[in-house]
């Protein structure tokens, strides 16, 4: 698999954890550890619309949530 496949990969897997545990809001935010994902994932998911909070929890913005 080429680099930008397996990155691609890791960016779907961040998202669709994200959602599946309805985290969608600062409020509802998630660690790496509740997610079960490496924080590293989480920011190379960055430009799909995952946001990180400033205490490393993290979140779908709701515009990536109508992509993919």
């Amino acid at each position: 698999m080429s680099g930008s496949a397996t990155i691609t990969v890791i960016v779907a897997r961040a998202k669709r954890k994200l959602k599946e545990v309805g985290a969608t809001s600062e409020e509802t935010a998630k660690t790496p550890e509740e997610l079960d994902l490496d924080e590293k994932w989480l920011k190379m998911s960055s430009h799909a619309g995952v946001v990180a909070t400033k205490d490393r929890r993290y979140y779908l913005t709701s515009n990536s949530k109508k992509q993919h």
